[in-house]
C-alpha cells in the first residue's frame, strides 16, 4: 500500500510542475502583451452516484472481502471545480452499508455497518498525455475523509432466538452442549442485524469511537454524453485507520481474533455528472463601440410591460397590468406553484403538487370522469339523469375541499431550539393567536390563523415592531384536525422579493388573556400525553424547563371554569396566569379576587413544579409484545402463564401490542418485569399509563413526580 500511495504522489507532484511550467510561459506572453488574465470563475460540476460497497477487513478474509452477498448498495453525491486544465478539486458525500458473513468450523460471524464518509480528492485528468478533445477521460484521485460507521450483528432471529451454529452445519433455538439439546429445533437467519456490536462489547473494547479518518484512490473514466453532462464509471479504495468497522481485530479473543491490518472497503460506482462550465478566457484588447447605437444598446433600460423588471431580463416581457404584481423575473406571481398565475387562479391556495384546471381549481375524481366523458359526448352532462340535485355544486366541493384539507398561513417566531428567556415567553403568550406546531422532535412557535401571505406578511411586520424576530412565514397544512406538517417556509426577504403588499391585522388586543398553565416539568412530554385537554401549548425557556400551557380565554370567569374541569381531571397542580400587552400581570390586576396573604406572584420559577398531577394519575405497566400478525403459539403459551394480557391495537400502524397490569409505583413494576423474564419474555419492558394514554417511562417517571 506504501509503495502505490508513494507513486501516486509523485505522479501528482509531477503534473504540478508541468502546471507551473505552463502558466508562467502563459503569464509571460501576457505581460509582453500587457494583458492581464481574467481571474477563474467559480462554475462546478454537480454529479450524483450510485454502486456497490465491497468490505475487506477480518471477517469473512478468506474470500477477499468479493463474494456477491457482502456487497452492498451505496449512493455519492460529488461536487468538482476545475483548478486548471489538468487537475480538479472535488468534494464528495457518500453512504451506504458494508457487510459481511463468515460461516466456518471454528467460528460463525457476521456485521453490517451503516456508513456514511465526507472527504475532499485532488482528481488528475492526464490531459498532459492524451488528447484533450477526445470524449472519454481517464482520471486518477486522492483524498482525504471522515467516515462514520454504526456496526451491528445478526444474532437472534424474527421471533427473538438465539442462533446456536451446530458442527453438522445447522442452526439450533439451543446449544450443542445443551442438557436438553435433543428438543432443540432448527431455525434460520432472518439477516436483520438487530444487535449493537459496540454496546454488546464482546471482546471488552469498550466505548470506542465509531469514526475514522481514511485515504481515499480513486481510478475510473468520465464519458462525455453532450455539452454539459458526462457520465462517470470508477472504483475507489477507502484505506481506513480502523480496525474496528467489523468489530474484530488482532485484539479479539479466542477464534474471534482477527489480523493487524486495518479495515478497508471497495466502492465500485456509476455517475451522472452536470458541467456548468468554465470561463478562463483572456481579451488581448477592451473592445470599444465603434459607433453611439451599439453604445445605446449595451445601457438599455427598457421596460416594455412597465413591471419593474427591464426587458433584458424579463421572462414575461408583456405583461398586463392586471398580472401585477411580478417576480423577479417578470412573470406574475404564483404562490401555491399550481403553474397558474395568482391573477387568474380561482383556487389561490392549491395544495402543492394537486392536478389542477386551467382556472387553478382541484380536480378530483369526478371531475376528471366528467372531462372525459364530455371529451366524446358534449351532451353527456345535459341530460337530466346527470344533473346534481343537491342545489349548489360549488358549495358540495368547497366542503369536499375543507373535509379534505386545511390550509393557514402562520408567522414562524422560532423552535424549542431556541432558548426563550421569561420576558420573550410572556410576550408570545400575550397574542391570541399563539400556539405550537409539535413535528417530531422539534416545536415550532407560531402566530397562525392568517388567510393569506399578504396577511402573514402583515402580521410579521407588526412583530417585528414589537422586538419578536420573525424566521418567516410558513403554509400550515393540517388534515382531518391533526398537524401533520408545515408545508413550505418563505423567508422574509423572499417574501418582500416577491413584491407582496403587507395586510395589516390585528396580532395583538390590549386586552387580558388568561391562560392555564397545567406544570413545569425538567423533560419533555409528548403531546399525546395531554391529549384529554385542549389546545396544549409546550414552550422550553432558557432554563431547560419545559413548561406547558392549556386554553386561551379572553373572560377570566371562562378561564376559571376551564381550571375547574382542568382540576377534575387530575391536574391538581393547575393555576390560571394572565398576559397583557406582552407581559406577565398579577392576577388581581386580571380582574380576580385575591385573598390576603396569597402570593400573586408574577415570577417564572427555574424549577419544576410539584404535585401537578392527582396522586394515582400515573401508573406503570409491562409490555410484554408486539406484533402486526398472529402471535407465535410457543410466546401464545407464556402468555397464557401470566393471566390477564390486555391487547392494544394501533389503528395507523396495524401493531398490536400486549400488556400486563397497572402498578402504582415504578418499583413495583420494575419487581414484577425481572419475574415475567424468568417465565422466558426476555423482551418485556415497563412503559407508562397517564389517563388511559400509553406514554415512554420516562415521561411516566417525570409526571409521577
Amino acid at each position: 500500500m506504501s509503495k502505490n500511495l508513494t507513486l501516486i504522489i509523485l505522479l501528482l507532484l509531477f503534473s504540478f510542475h508541468f502546471y507551473g511550467q505552463e502558466n508562467n510561459e502563459l503569464l509571460d506572453s501576457l505581460r509582453k502583451n500587457k494583458v492581464e488574465p481574467t481571474p477563474l470563475e467559480f462554475r462546478p460540476q454537480i454529479s450524483l452516484g450510485t454502486g456497490m460497497f465491497t468490505f475487506i477487513g477480518d471477517i469473512a478474509n478468506s474470500n477477499n472481502g468479493f463474494h456477491p452477498t457482502v456487497s452492498r448498495l451505496a449512493r455519492d453525491l460529488r461536487i468538482t471545480q476545475a483548478l486548471n486544465s489538468n487537475f480538479d478539486l472535488s468534494f464528495y458525500v457518500l453512504f451506504g452499508q458494508v457487510s459481511a458473513n463468515e460461516r466456518t468450523l471454528t467460528r460463525n460471524l457476521n456485521f453490517n455497518a451503516n456508513i456514511t464518509t465526507g472527504g475532499v480528492t485532488v482528481n488528475y485528468n492526464f490531459f498532459h498525455i492524451l488528447n484533450p478533445k477526445r470524449n472519454v477521460n481517464p482520471y486518477i484521485s486522492l483524498g482525504i475523509e471522515s467516515i462514520e460507521f454504526l456496526s451491528k450483528t445478526d444474532l437472534k432471529d424474527k421471533d427473538g432466538n438465539l442462533y446456536h451454529y451446530w458442527s453438522d452445519g445447522s442452526i439450533k433455538d439451543k446449544s450443542e452442549n445443551a442438557p436438553d439439546a435433543a428438543s432443540a429445533k432448527e431455525i434460520y437467519r432472518d439477516y436483520t442485524y438487530e444487535s449493537d456490536l459496540r454496546e454488546a462489547n464482546i471482546d471488552g473494547f469498550g466505548k470506542y469511537q465509531e469514526r475514522t479518518l481514511a485515504i481515499p484512490v480513486d481510478i475510473g473514466a468520465n464519458f462525455h454524453l453532450s455539452k454539459r453532462i458526462k457520465a462517470r464509471v470508477g472504483t475507489s479504495m477507502h484505506f481506513t485507520f480502523s480496525d474496528l468497522i467489523d468489530n474484530v481485530s488482532d485484539k479479539s479473543i479466542g477464534a474471534r481474533k482477527g489480523d493487524k491490518n486495518n479495515d478497508k472497503f471497495l466502492y465500485t460506482h456509476f455517475a451522472l455528472t452536470y458541467d456548468f462550465g468554465m470561463k478562463n478566457k483572456t481579451e488581448e484588447t477592451i473592445e470599444e463601440f465603434e459607433n453611439p447605437e451599439e453604445e445605446w444598446l449595451a445601457a438599455d433600460t427598457s421596460d416594455y410591460d412597465k413591471d419593474g423588471v427591464v426587458d433584458f431580463l424579463d421572462e414575461c416581457i408583456k405583461t398586463p397590468k392586471h398580472a401585477f404584481p411580478v417576480d423577479l423575473k417578470g412573470c406574475p406571481i404564483d404562490m401555491d406553484e399550481d403553474l397558474v398565475p395568482d391573477y387568474r387562479d380561482d383556487e389561490p391556495n392549491t395544495i402543492f403538487g394537486d392536478l389542477v384546471n386551467l382556472k387553478g381549481v382541484t380536480q378530483y375524481d369526478e371531475d376528471l370522469e366528467r372531462s372525459f366523458h364530455t371529451y366524446f359526448d358534449s351532451n353527456f352532462y345535459t341530460d337530466e339523469r346527470h344533473i346534481s340535485s343537491s342545489g349548489d355544486e360549488g358549495e358540495e366541493r368547497t366542503t369536499k375541499r375543507e373535509k379534505r384539507i386545511n390550509l393557514n398561513y402562520t408567522v414562524i417566531i422560532g423552535t424549542n431550539s431556541k432558548k426563550i428567556s421569561a420576558n420573550e415567553l410572556h410576550k408570545y403568550l400575550s397574542y391570541k393567536n399563539f400556539r405550537t406546531v409539535e413535528r417530531g422532535d422539534s416545536v415550532f412557535y407560531v402566530l397562525a390563523g392568517f388567510n393569506s401571505v399578504a396577511e402573514a406578511l402583515g402580521g410579521q411586520l407588526q412583530l417585528e415592531l414589537d422586538g419578536v424576530t420573525v424566521e418567516g412565514i410558513a403554509v400550515l397544512k393540517e388534515e382531518s384536525g391533526e398537524q401533520v406538517e408545515v408545508q413550505k417556509i418563505y423567508t422574509p426577504s423572499q417574501i418582500f422579493d416577491l413584491d407582496i403588499v403587507p395586510v395589516f391585522s390585528e396580532v395583538q388586543k390590549k386586552e387580558s388573556l388568561y391562560r392555564v398553565q397545567i406544570g413545569t416539568f425538567s423533560k419533555r412530554i409528548s403531546a399525546k400525553a395531554f391529549s384529554d385537554l385542549e389546545g396544549v401549548e409546550e414552550i422550553k425557556g432558557e432554563d431547560g424547563l419545559y413548561r406547558y400551557y392549556s386554553g386561551i380565554f379572553t373572560n377570566k370567569d371562562e378561564a376559571a371554569k376551564y381550571k375547574i374541569k382542568t382540576l377534575s381531571a387530575g391536574y391538581v397542580g393547575a393555576f390560571i396566569t394572565v398576559f397583557n400587552d406582552g407581559n406577565r400581570i398579577k392576577l388581581a390586576s386580571g380582574g380576580y379576587d385575591v385573598r390576603k396573604g396569597f402570593d400573586d406572584t408574577v415570577l417564572e420559577l427555574s424549577k419544576p413544579t410539584k404535585g401537578v398531577l392527582f396522586n394515582g394519575s400515573v401508573q406503570f405497566r409491562i409490555q410484554v409484545g408486539a406484533y402486526k400478525n398472529n402471535i407465535p403459539i410457543e410466546v401464545l403459551d407464556q402468555f397464557l402463564e401470566l393471566g390477564t394480557v390486555l391487547p392494544i391495537r394501533d389503528s395507523k400502524t396495524g401493531v398490536t401490542k400486549y400488556l400486563v397490569g397497572k402498578f402504582k409505583t415504578y418499583e413495583e413494576a420494575t419487581k414484577e418485569k425481572e419475574l415475567i423474564k424468568e417465565k422466558g419474555l426476555l423482551d418485556a419492558f415497563l412503559i407508562g399509563d397517564f389517563n388511559g394514554n400509553l406514554i415512554t417511562i420516562q415521561e411516566a417517571l417525570e409526571l409521577s413526580k
